[in-house]
């Protein structure tokens, strides 16, 4: 078996335990955006947003919006940027370690497919990484092409620090104008909690049930 195998099959195996950290990070953020005090609030989502967008599942629009009630946009919007950047960072080199440590950062690299690609995205990546950053469309394999092609690091964080700061700053503007009550925030989070746990368990259901053969007609 080879370590990228195995490195897919542990996350696999320690899923549970990243969902449980992500749930334990999301309450604690939520009791402290009730409870404490202003500064305590931004600590505790510069904290959060830090592992943001990593392999910890956790949603972040029902914060940002919860933030965006009671601080200015920009500062909401600076603070969680600057922590994305963060765990950006420390993704970038773990997983440029990790595959240093196999045979597939090599065959990636030899691939012709790939080479193209790369000459492509090597054109083009700061503006793709900074519109799939403000959008809907899926950050992560920007993210991971980035990583691949060993994209300038300075211009990749300069990038993803654009990009989430203007998707934050829309997504706060939204609780600094409408006064959103916090129940339905937080039945924001348990809904964007449950959706990839519903999805897993029922793919792990899916694989679980055993295939009937097919018949040669």
């Amino acid at each position: 078996m080879s370590q990228a195998t195995k490195g897919g099959n542990l996350y696999q195996k320690h899923k549970w335990k990243l969902t449980g950290v992500g749930i334990g990070l999301a309450l604690g953020l939520g009791y402290l955006i009730l409870t404490g005090n202003r500064y305590s609030q931004l600590i505790g989502y510069f904290v959060y947003m830090s592992f943001a967008c990593t392999l910890i599942p956790l949603p972040t629009p029902p914060y940002v919006i919860g933030l965006g009630k009671v601080f200015h946009p920009g500062i909401v919007a600076g603070v969680g940027a600057a922590a994305n950047c963060l765990a950006t960072l420390a993704e970038y080199y773990v997983i440029t370690w990790l595959l240093s440590k196999t045979a597939l950062q090599q065959q990636v690299e030899t691939n012709r497919v790939f080479q193209r690609f790369a000459r492509f995205f090597q054109r083009a990546a700061f503006p793709c990484l900074i519109f799939t950053g403000v959008t809907p469309i899926p950050f992560e394999p920007f993210r991971l092409a980035a990583i691949l092609v060993r994209y300038n690091v300075p211009k990749y964080l300069l990038a993803v620090f654009i990009g989430r700061s203007i998707r934050y700053y829309l997504v706060a503007l939204i609780g600094h104008l409408y006064p959103i009550p916090n129940r339905y925030l937080a039945i924001m989070v348990v809904v964007l909690f449950m959706i990839p746990v519903i999805s897993v368990l029922v793919k792990k259901r899916n694989m679980s049930q055993p295939t009937n053969p097919t018949k040669c007609l």
